[in-house]
């Protein structure tokens, strides 16, 4: 295993890779205002939306389509999601890296495998890495409409072929609940990033609740992961003894 001790470390995209939840966000407002929905409809969306940050634009498209509004425009999730795509456009691609960003993921794939798990589409995801030049950086891009936790189990597939791996091997980086929930239920270990997270007081009062390693931004992960090693480590020795 690498100098860390984790067989892969899986990263989650907006937020993490890229400063880029304000900019979805914003996305999805102008999409509602466009489509003619109400200013109390889309305020409801845009607040359901930040308190679910990781869940993908197909998930919150159907759970907008699902509930009572003051006005119902005639417009379907196939139609929001192309408005969407349209709003988010040329903005995505030229959306900053969060703080050395390409450094240390760089650094890490230099020496272990690297993915993205993300709620972002995922044909939308791998052209944006491709474009800013990332794209090479990753063992693999995965996005929606498949969730979190079938891709994170996609990635056990693929670490599966070069021999055995035990989930509790990697790591998942992520800024929202959904991140954590889906590390959780596959068996990883998990980073929270606050930096540019959407959901700054939840994610910070799961993190002190759950002994889970905060960072600010990726400059600090490998301390993260150090520590993350360490109590791993202990946890094994308990388990064995």
């Amino acid at each position: 295993m690498p100098e860390h001790g984790f067989a892969a470390i899986v990263f989650d995209c907006d937020g993490v890779l890229l400063d880029s939840n304000e900019l979805k966000t914003a996305c999805f407002r102008e999409v509602l205002e466009a489509g003619g929905y109400e200013a109390g409809d889309i305020a409801r969306f845009v607040e359901f939306q930040r308190a679910s940050f990781g869940m993908s634009r197909y998930r919150l498209f159907e759970a907008l389509l699902g509930w009572e509004l003051a006005v119902r425009p005639p417009l379907d999730r196939d139609h929001l999601l192309a408005r969407y795509a349209e709003a988010l456009g040329g903005r995505y691609v030229a959306c900053t890296a969060t703080p050395g960003m390409r450094e240390v993921v760089g650094a890490l794939a230099a020496r272990t495998p690297v993915y993205i798990v993300s709620g972002s589409d995922q044909a939308e995801l791998r052209g944006v890495m491709a474009e800013r030049g990332d794209a090479s950086m990753f063992r693999l891009i995965l996005g929606s409409p498949t969730n979190k936790f079938d891709n994170l189990m996609l990635v056990l597939e693929d670490l599966a072929k070069d021999g055995p791996v035990d989930p509790a091997d990697l790591v998942f980086v992520g800024d929202a609940e959904a991140d954590m929930t889906a590390a959780r239920k596959a068996g990883l270990g998990f980073v929270y990033m606050d930096g540019f997270s959407a959901a700054q007081p939840r994610m910070r009062a799961l993190a002190t609740e759950n002994g889970i390693p905060l960072i600010d931004d990726l400059r600090e992960l490998e301390t993260a992961l150090a520590q993350l090693q360490q109590a791993h480590g202990q946890n094994r020795m308990t388990q064995t003894a």
